[in-house]
């Protein structure tokens, strides 16, 4: 009797840890302070210097930009998607947990003199280090404090409304962004199925009931979310917007993102 009390107390203990982190993880805190870093750069002058191969960035350049994709769920994978006014971009960083340092709605002050712009499959991104074969490292995590200063925390950022079919004509428009679409389902296919199974193993399609469009949900075999059936109604969807070789696909921060209640159109 004595050892099953002590079980029942550890399970709740430890059950009482998780529910603390999550609670955190979901609902961060808004405040902090920027530092005294003043950007001098934007993400869609930094893109437009881009010509088709890796660029080296030579000159003393900052953005400031805020988390809008973190790797908390699995979605992301050693990067974090970031935006300012202008545009959005992936900074990689060779590292796990990025959220505990890097969590959605986080402002950064990213210092770019070393680092280079590179596209990887379509998309944009800010790495350290070149490798034989063509691949890319993102910056070392012992040394992504010479780049990555953080600011406030919390920050909410509002998701630009944006139609199907203004993702298909210009699949580099909202790269990296957060986007928000309206009067969307997912295909008949993959209702009843889990997100990473359904149609195609990842691979999923929301329908655009407005313009009749479609557009490709792409969801990692990683992400912890993969297992839960998608959405089975009609309404609006918030994820971030990417690009798999021109293809347009939308990548799911968090199920929560969506609210997909509604009676399906035909």
């Amino acid at each position: 009797m004595k050892n099953l009390i002590i079980t029942l107390l550890t399970i709740s203990f430890l059950a009482g840890i998780s529910g603390c982190s999550k609670n955190n993880l979901d609902s961060p805190p808004a405040g902090g302070t920027d530092p005294n870093i003043k950007a001098n750069f934007s993400l869609d002058s930094l893109l437009a210097r881009y010509s088709g191969s890796p660029y080296l960035i030579t000159d003393s350049l900052i953005i400031s930009a805020v988390v809008v994709g973190d790797d908390s769920s699995g979605t992301f994978y050693h990067g974090i998607d970031i935006e300012d006014s202008t545009g959005g971009i992936m900074l990689m960083i060779d590292g796990s947990y990025l959220y505990n340092l890097y969590p959605v709605g986080t402002r950064v002050f990213v210092s770019l003199k070393g680092l280079y712009l590179v596209t990887y499959k379509g998309v944009p991104e800010i790495v350290a280090i070149l490798n034989p074969g063509g691949t890319y490292t993102g910056i070392p995590s012992s040394i992504q404090a010479r780049y990555i200063t953080t600011g406030k925390w919390g920050i909410n950022v509002v998701p630009k409304d944006v139609t199907v079919s203004q993702l298909n004509a210009n699949p580099t428009q909202f790269q990296s962004q957060l986007i928000r679409l309206s009067n969307v389902q997912f295909s008949q296919a993959d209702l009843n199925f889990p997100y990473y199974i359904a149609a195609n193993y990842g691979n999923t399609t929301l329908r655009d009931c407005g313009g009749e469009d479609n557009i490709d949900v792409y969801t990692s075999a990683y992400t912890d979310f993969g297992n839960l059936i998608v959405p089975s109604g009609n309404g609006t969807f918030v994820c971030v917007y990417s690009q798999y070789n021109g293809t347009p696909e939308l990548l799911i921060r968090t199920p929560s993102d969506l609210n997909m209640t509604g009676p399906l159109c035909p």
